[in-house]
């Protein structure tokens, strides 16, 4: 009789005691509009206008375990701001932005966080551009949006590591926007706000694009309204976006939090009474965000961690259970399960028997997600089927 292997991930997320705690401040003057990056345990900063460009290529990483910032190698590629970064295998890819000399910037960088090196590749084929999106998704990485000296653009892309080659997708379903916050959510790219120029016209609707189907699906928006230069930072389990300015340039602090049920959630505000231009990193199962420019107009070098909300990651193995057709779930009885393939299309919806038991015969064998939605508790777990 085949037997079935069963592998979960289980996710649990605590929404309880929301605080923002400071951290080290970043060991430099005051940037808005930089980057920031999480790699090997490490956040990284660099980039962006420090009341002009001395410090800008300066590279600090910081220590969750130390809570201190040390400098690294400094970004060798013209000095600039409102440039575009994700990471894939362990190297964080720069991308384009807007330069010291007022220049729309195309080229590309690799940066190595276990060699401590900057590599230049093949520049990006598309428009140079300021202001545009990236993140991956899994092990792909995407990119668009943005805007050149001409246009506002809504095209997107994705990009091959191995080739060092861009191919272009469909486009942004929004249409042409800049500073549009992009995030890895699960299999999915969750993307949302931003605005249009000449005129200026700020977009309220979000969007998750689905990288195995190639197709946008429209999600609820934020429910703080229109607004642009937010911040977003994931974990890809879950997400948190705060601050930003609205249509009015009011300066906001809010924050929300966004998780697999793509339902916004109020959580605690940042400390600052208003922040734009702010980037952060998740690491340890915790959000960091700092820098930035203040409801003041003063570019500020702080920083500050989120205590919650925490993703606590546990891994379990369970053998062939006695029939080839069923595995424990360890779950509510009668739970609804969705099950989803790893690009996020639904396969099936089921339940648990009496007993907590799912029956599996239907599924084929493969890589699953499945939602688990009991009575008290709802859960995350990612099964393979061999």
């Amino acid at each position: 009789m085949k037997g079935i292997f069963v592998l979960f991930l289980l996710i649990n997320i605590h929404l309880n005691a929301q605080t923002w705690a400071p951290v080290s401040s970043v060991p430099s003057a005051g940037r808005d509009d930089g980057l920031a990056f999480a790699l090997n345990g490490f956040g990284y900063i660099v980039t962006g206008y420090l009341n002009g460009f001395t410090e800008s290529n300066k590279l600090f990483q910081y220590d969750p375990n130390a809570d201190s910032w040390n400098e690294k190698a400094a970004f060798p590629g013209t000095a600039r701001q409102y440039s575009a970064v994700f990471t894939l295998n362990n190297k964080a890819y720069v991308i384009g932005g807007y330069s010291e000399s007022s220049q729309a910037l195309k080229d590309v960088w690799a940066y190595d966080g276990f060699t401590n090196n900057w590599t230049q590749l093949n520049d990006f084929p598309g428009v140079a551009r300021w202001h545009a999106t990236a993140l991956h998704i899994q092990n792909q990485a995407y990119f668009g949006m943005g805007t050149s000296p001409d246009s506002t653009l809504a095209d997107f892309w994705k990009y091959n590591p191995d080739s060092d080659s861009w191919t272009r997708l469909s486009d942004y379903p929004a249409g042409p926007n800049r500073s549009v916050l992009g995030f890895p959510l699960l299999n999915e790219g969750i993307f949302g706000e931003g605005f249009d120029v000449n005129p200026i016209a700020y977009e309220g609707s979000w969007h998750s694009y689905n990288p195995g189907t190639e197709t946008w699906t429209e999600i609820p928006p934020l429910p703080a309204g229109l607004r642009s230069y937010g911040m977003a930072v994931s974990n890809e389990f879950s997400a948190i976006v705060c601050g930003g300015m609205d249509e009015n340039s009011i300066f906001k602090n809010e924050c929300y939090y966004l998780d697999y049920t793509k339902t916004w959630k109020s959580i605690a505000a940042l400390p600052p009474n208003g922040l734009r231009g702010a980037k952060g990193f998740a690491l340890n199962s915790k959000f960091f965000l700092g820098t930035g420019i203040n409801d003041n107009y003063v570019r500020v070098s702080d920083f500050y961690q989120l205590q919650v909300p925490t993703v606590t990651v546990q891994e379990t193995l369970l053998f062939p259970n006695p029939s080839k057709d069923y595995f424990n779930l360890i779950s509510e009885p009668q739970a609804k399960v969705s099950v989803y393939t790893v690009g996020g299309q639904l396969v099936q919806t089921l339940k648990t028997n009496d007993a907590g038991f799912l029956e599996i015969k239907q599924l084929q064998v493969g890589l699953y997600i499945c939602l688990i939605e009991g009575k008290n508790t709802t859960e995350i777990k990612k099964i393979a089927k061999l």
